[in-house]
């Protein structure tokens, strides 16, 4: 943590440099920062393409972390990206406690260089984002009316809605107003900005051969156990009884995840007479996309895969923990997109730092025979489609 002291010395250094440089006329481009990971750059699809059909003609750049440039390359949302190694979301310590504040300036110089006429900081509380803007001499800063981030900002927008997709679409509407564009006072709601992703027939067909090489044959089940923070993952043993008894109800398994997943993945499959496949590391995200459109069923943790799952319209379920499902749940249809989260009082404590590892209370009072129940449900109402 830097004392008091200092951040304000770095900050009154920080506006120094703001007012020693004078910016170049902008030109009309807007800035979107989205510094989160998979799930949350999933959840930012709808208002994104609300101001691309919105406003066609304007040049929208997205300010993304590296670990998103296969989402945002994959859908076709905006004209430019530019890659920042956003401190706090790199899942990695700064090296010094300065490194984030030299980061600072260095990326506001090229920012500047661009002069885009507005950013939209989608993150509510995302300060560094805000200020960055503000150093880089954005004109228009729009963000949520955050204590951390409006100083920042010259338009902090009071949002009224908790989920991230319904907060994402309130900032841009607040955009598209300030531009004096009608009809922004519009419900915010999945039927009205609903979360799609487009058929990749090419990478379709990939998968299809690759589950034909792995004897998978429809209907199966998709099991992605893994998450980038451990709190939110369920045990290995929970996993093996529901994907034996998914067996037992006549589908296949196909368990998914990164190549670091690997071992977890392998856990689970001990103990289980009937073989299980593991893709692990082979999938471009086109082809997880397409794996999830082909399965009957998606079932994990709150991770980035089950947002895919909804945007492909395979029904799934959520398990949650210490993350908020009001905030952070499928932006799909209630019936075809369940939430299974415990009864204890201290869920969605939202904390999920690297010091909280596996087995956290509220993901262990989930049990397998409550999955089922909720399972069953799910692939009986998909039969009936």
């Amino acid at each position: 943590m830097i004392r008091e002291g200092t951040r304000a010395l770095i900050r009154a250094v920080g506006r120094s440099i703001a007012a020693s440089l004078v910016p170049p006329a902008p030109r009309r481009e807007l800035l979107v920062i989205q510094p989160d990971h998979l799930g949350d750059g999933i959840l930012a699809l709808p208002a994104l393409r609300w101001i691309r059909r919105t406003y066609p003609s304007l040049q929208l750049t997205l300010a993304i972390g590296p670990w998103n440039v296969p989402l945002y390359e994959t859908v076709s949302v905006c004209d430019d990206l530019l890659v920042l190694p956003f401190p706090g979301f790199s899942r990695e310590r700064p090296r010094t406690p300065l490194a984030p504040y030299r980061l600072l300036v260095q990326e506001a110089r090229r920012l500047r260089r661009r002069s885009p006429l507005a950013a939209i900081v989608l993150r509510d509380d995302h300060w560094w984002g805000a200020w960055l803007c503000k150093l880089a001499g954005v004109p228009i800063r729009i963000g949520a009316d955050h204590p951390e981030v409006r100083p920042f900002l010259t338009h902090p927008v009071p949002l009224r809605s908790t989920h991230v997709a319904a907060r994402d679409i309130e900032l841009v509407a607040a955009f598209l107003r300030i531009l004096g564009i009608e009809g922004t006072n519009t419900e915010v709601s999945p039927d009205r900005f609903p979360l799609t992703w487009p058929i990749d027939t090419a990478a379709q067909e990939q998968v299809r051969r690759l589950l034909r090489d792995h004897g998978v044959t429809e209907p199966f089940v998709v099991v992605h156990p893994g998450s980038g923070a451990s709190a939110k993952c369920w045990p290995a043993t929970r996993w093996t009884t529901v994907v034996g008894a998914l067996q037992q109800r006549g589908l296949q398994v196909v368990l998914t995840g990164s190549t670091g997943e690997r071992p977890e993945l392998e856990t689970i499959t001990r103990g289980i007479r009937m073989p299980v496949t593991i893709l692990s590391g082979v999938l471009s995200l086109a082809m997880l996309a397409e794996l999830l459109r082909l399965a009957q069923l998606v079932i994990g943790p709150d991770t980035g895969p089950l947002h895919l799952a909804v945007a492909v319209g395979t029904p799934s379920l959520h398990l949650f923990g210490p993350t908020q499902p009001e905030r952070f749940g499928p932006w799909g249809p209630p019936e075809r997109h369940r939430i299974l989260r415990s009864a204890l009082t201290c869920v969605r404590c939202g904390n999920i730092g690297p010091d909280r590892k596996l087995g956290l209370g509220c993901m262990i009072a989930l049990t397998p025979e409550q999955v089922l129940v909720v399972v069953d449900e799910l692939l009986v109402s998909s039969r009936e489609r």
